[in-house]
C-alpha cells in the first residue's frame, strides 16, 4: 500500500458517487423485481419503475445540490499475516514487533468434492510460519452517506409524506454503497495500487470484475457481527467519521457500509454454511468467550 495506518475522507463529494450507484437494489427495496436498466421497459412493472426512477433522480439532484446528506469514509491498511489457520494478526509496522489486533474468521465444514477446499477468509493472507515469512497486508474501511439525514426524514414525517421519507432512506443507502464501491476502486488503483491499470465501467464494477473482495462482518463468509468492534477500534471509526455501533452491532447511520479489503488474486466471496460444535468451542476460546456466548453470536450457522 502507498500508506499504512488510516486515512479519513470527510466530506466525500456526493457528486462523485452518482455514477457508481447500483440501481437494481433500489427497485428491489420498493418490491419491484428486475434488473436495471431493463426493468424500465418491463411489460409488467416498467411504467411504475420509470416513474419511481424519475422521482429518485429528481430527489438525488436535490440531495447533491443542496447537500442534504454528508458522506464520509475512513480506510486503513495494516501489515498482516494469518496465524493458527483461521485468524489474521495485524501489526503496527512491517517488523511485526507489535500486534495491534487479531481478526477471527471461521472455516467451511461441509463435505465437498475432492480437490475443493473448505474455505476461510484467512486463506487469502500469507501465513506467519516463521520470522522470515513475508509480510502481507489487509485493508479495512467504514463509509457512510447518512450524515444529516434525520432532519430531512423528520421534516417529511411531520408532513405525513411517507413516500419521500422512504425515497430519501433508499437513496442514502444507494449512495453509501456507491461510496463503498468508489473507495474500493481507489484502493485497487491508487492507495493499495495492486491493480493500477484497471479500467472498468459501472456494470463491470457491479459484476465484481476486479481483483480482490471487501467482505463485511455479518455477511456469509464472516457472519459473526462482533468483529465490527475490532474494525471500529482499528480505524477509530466513531471518533473520526461519527459512525456508531448499536448493542447488536448494527451500524448507525443506517446508510453505512464497513468491512475488510483482501487483495489476493484468488480471493472470492463464499458462504460459510453450517459449522459443528468443535469449531464453535474453538471460536469461543479464540474470542475469550463462554461457549454459550459463542452460540448466541453464531446461532445462524450452528449445526
Amino acid at each position: 500500500p502507498s500508506f499504512t495506518g488510516k486515512r479519513v475522507f470527510d466530506p466525500y463529494p456526493l457528486s462523485e458517487l452518482v455514477e457508481y450507484i447500483d440501481w437494481t437494489p433500489f427497485f428491489t427495496s420498493w418490491q419491484l423485481r428486475g434488473k436495471y436498466p431493463e426493468i424500465l421497459k418491463d411489460p409488467i412493472v416498467g411504467e411504475e419503475a420509470t416513474k419511481l426512477f424519475a422521482d429518485a433522480m429528481s430527489m438525488l439532484e436535490t440531495i447533491v445540490q443542496e447537500e442534504w446528506l454528508g458522506a464520509r469514509a475512513v480506510v486503513g491498511f495494516f501489515p498482516a499475516n494469518t496465524v493458527n489457520d483461521d485468524s489474521i494478526a495485524l501489526f503496527a509496522d512491517n517488523q511485526r514487533t507489535t500486534e495491534i489486533a487479531t481478526l477471527h474468521f471461521l472455516r467451511q465444514q461441509q463435505r465437498k468434492a475432492p480437490g475443493r477446499p473448505n474455505s476461510s477468509l484467512a486463506d487469502f493472507v500469507h501465513p506467519l510460519i516463521h520470522s522470515e515469512s513475508p509480510v502481507d497486508y489487509l485493508g479495512a474501511f467504514a463509509v457512510t452517506a447518512g450524515i444529516g439525514i434525520e432532519a430531512h426524514i423528520s421534516r417529511f414525517e411531520k408532513q405525513h409524506d411517507d413516500y419521500n421519507a422512504i425515497m430519501l432512506k433508499a437513496l442514502a443507502d444507494r449512495l453509501a454503497e456507491a461510496l463503498a464501491e468508489r473507495m474500493h476502486q481507489r484502493v485497487r488503483t491508487e492507495f493499495w495500487g495492486y491493480a493500477p491499470e484497471e479500467v472498468l465501467d459501472n456494470q463491470q464494477l457491479i459484476a465484481e470484475s476486479y481483483q480482490g473482495i471487501r467482505p463485511a462482518p455479518g455477511y456469509p463468509a464472516c457472519p459473526e457481527h462482533t468483529e465490527k468492534g475490532t474494525l471500529w477500534k482499528l480505524l477509530n471509526v466513531e471518533q473520526l467519521i461519527g459512525m456508531q455501533l448499536t448493542e447488536s452491532y448494527a451500524m448507525y447511520p443506517a446508510a453505512s457500509v464497513s468491512g475488510w479489503y483482501f487483495s489476493h488474486p484468488a480471493a472470492k466471496y463464499f458462504g460459510l454454511g453450517k459449522i459443528d460444535d468443535e469449531q464453535v468451542r474453538d471460536y469461543a476460546q479464540r474470542k475469550g468467550w463462554s461457549e454459550e456466548m459463542a452460540r448466541k453470536w453464531l446461532a445462524p450457522v450452528c449445526s
